[in-house]
């Protein structure tokens, strides 16, 4: 088993993965239309798969290359992530939490890497750090932001909230279930089984993210349409002579405007305020209909 999930080659697979999803998005953001956030998101996917690649070269290249600064730019993936979220969702207000986390995950890098060094104690903080930090992004996607729609997704909060919970299991476990850990290399299966997740994760992450940026632009589209719909449905008329403007842009009476849209022919009479406004001299209304027409 332990061969099979070749830590090192599970890095560099998952590495070049993201490399690829980082590609595609890329593509896609000079292709069709995106919204604040999207790049965020891209750069995202283009740091967690320098790190996963910079990780498969350890006991290749340097300590603080191949340890500190691969983690590093692993544990800003969902930083990226959050704050793209926080953009594209137009949440008021700056959010400096993710940072100093990401600040105290570097710490501790150097710390259990220089000072004292721990393969499973570097293990247990990333992993939790991992899983607050998407836990954070969760609570991002479920929530509305300044939108005036609604505008989730299912795929989305189910991806987070599932490595949400493998990354404190993975933090909870690794101590009990591989105690014996002296490289990352040889670890056992957990941690094979992370990169496995994280690959997956890293593809279905990216789907949902496309998703999500289209489902907005259809709300757009949809509220627009609404929009030219209703202002459609206004029909300009003359404030002076009460002229109307059809579809061409031509002014016409209005009644040969209603004749026209109806197909009916109109018949003229004069209202009973006109009756008196123009002829006040004549009783062309009776008292009975004038006490029904003010009633």
């Amino acid at each position: 088993m332990q061969a099979f999930l070749n830590i090192q080659t599970l890095s560099m697979a998952a590495g070049l993965v993201n490399i690829t999803c980082a590609a595609i998005m890329a593509y896609f953001s000079m292709s069709r239309l995106t919204y604040p956030g999207f790049k965020s998101w891209t750069a995202g996917f283009v740091l967690v798969g320098l790190g996963m690649i910079l990780m498969s070269l350890r006991q290749i290249a340097p300590d603080w290359l191949s340890i500190i600064l691969a983690n590093s730019i692993i544990l800003a993936y969902p930083v990226l992530i959050y704050y793209g979220l926080r953009e594209f969702k137009q949440f008021p207000g700056r959010s400096w939490l993710p940072g100093v986390i990401l600040a105290a995950g570097a710490a501790m890098l150097v710390y259990y890497t220089y000072w004292q060094p721990s393969v499973i104690a570097r293990i247990v903080g990333i992993s939790f750090i991992l899983s607050f930090l998407l836990f954070l992004c969760l609570m991002l996607l479920i929530r509305r932001g300044g939108l005036q729609y609604e505008c989730s997704n299912s795929l989305l909060n189910a991806v987070f909230g599932f490595q949400v919970i493998w990354y404190m299991l993975r933090a909870v476990s690794t101590p009990f279930l591989e105690p014996d850990i002296t490289t990352f290399f040889s670890a056992g299966a957990i941690q094979g089984i992370s990169f496995i997740i994280s690959i997956l994760a890293c593809v279905l992450t990216m789907s949902g993210l496309i998703a999500v940026n289209a489902q907005r632009m259809e709300l757009e589209l949809a509220a627009a349409d609404e929009d030219i719909r209703n202002l459609t449905s206004l029909i300009p008329i003359c404030a002076s002579c009460k002229k109307i403007r059809d579809d061409q842009g031509y002014w016409e009476a209005v009644e040969c405007y209603i004749e026209k849209k109806t197909n009916k022919g109109l018949t003229h009479s004069i209202c009973p305020d006109c009756a008196r406004k123009l002829y006040p001299d004549m009783k062309i209304y009776d008292d009975d209909e004038e006490e029904k027409r003010k009633a």
